[in-house]
């Protein structure tokens, strides 16, 4: 740029030789210089008042579109997740919280609930099993007491007619038995001829024994060995616990008569007959005497 010249000085901008080059004078009126040729500064003027309104206009527009606003805005609505609408008469409109990605599961997937221990089912009580009902024998056995009076008896060989003691009137032809005492083991009772130990173990295990004497009555019968010592007289030994049918005519093998009972004493010596021999057996440890002679062929 040319620093002389007209009077208010020039201000010049531009290369040497063929560049552009721009002259300004003091009137206020230029020259363009473009590769060598001039322009007339009308032409300067008209080009740079078209770059100042396309300026402006781009302003005005930038400032009517704000895309940075935009920007913000689709930066928002991928934090929430959603976009606010319109909101309606009568309804109230809030902002979704943040949640989880959905599982790659699917949506119809239910949610896995670990639940709590209110909400967690109690486990059924298994049903109690129903007890067994007692043993009807274990039963028998314990609901007798002493002095209770039993049909029971030797059958013979040396086993009792009944598997369970049964009550009976003491005063009846067929109380052949009386409970003396109770207790665990039947080795506790006292042994000796006319008395029975009667033992039996519980279900659960515990043991009960019976101590029976016999109930002797003249006219009852029971099964003998009899034996003829030296000086003519006879020596039995009694079943004294049986009680066998008097008008049968087997006995039980090791044994050859059947005696019938004519008296039973607590003291004193049996009454002897003519016609048959009458033997005794001592009973309850010395305590009675049985007498009794043989039933005749």
């Amino acid at each position: 740029m040319d620093s002389g010249g007209t009077p208010g000085g020039t201000g010049q901008a531009g290369a040497d030789g063929g560049g552009t080059r721009i002259s300004a004078r003091a009137d206020g009126r230029s020259t363009i210089t473009v590769a060598g040729r001039d322009i007339n500064s009308t032409y300067f003027i008209s080009a740079s008042s078209a770059a100042l309104a396309a300026l402006v206009g781009l302003v005005i527009l930038l400032g009517m579109w704000q895309p940075w606003q935009e920007t913000a805005s689709a930066g928002a609505r991928d934090r929430t997740g959603t976009a606010a609408g319109p909101e309606r008469p009568g309804s109230s409109t809030t902002t979704a919280p943040n949640r989880e990605p959905t599982p790659a599961s699917g949506d119809d997937e239910e949610p896995e609930d670990s639940g709590s221990p209110e909400d967690s089912p109690s486990p059924t009580p298994s049903a109690s099993p129903t007890p067994d009902p007692p043993d009807p024998v274990d039963v028998a056995f314990a609901s007798t007491g002493v002095g209770t009076c039993l049909d029971v008896y030797d059958a013979g060989w040396g086993k009792l007619n009944r598997d369970r003691p049964a009550a009976v009137d003491c005063g009846a032809d067929f109380a052949f038995s009386k409970v003396t005492m109770v207790t665990t083991f039947a080795s506790n009772c006292p042994s000796g001829p006319g008395r029975w130990g009667w033992g039996h173990v519980d279900d659960d295990g515990s043991s009960t024994a019976l101590c029976l004497d016999r109930v002797f009555a003249a006219g009852q019968c029971f099964p003998a060995a009899l034996s003829r010592q030296a000086d003519g007289t006879i020596h039995g030994e009694g079943r004294l616990f049986s009680v066998w049918g008097c008008d049968r005519t087997q006995v039980p093998k090791g044994l050859d008569a059947i005696m019938v009972i004519t008296a039973v004493l607590h003291g004193g010596s049996c009454p002897q007959r003519t016609d048959r021999q009458t033997l005794s057996w001592p009973v309850f440890n010395g305590a009675a005497t049985v007498c009794a002679v043989q039933r005749p062929n």
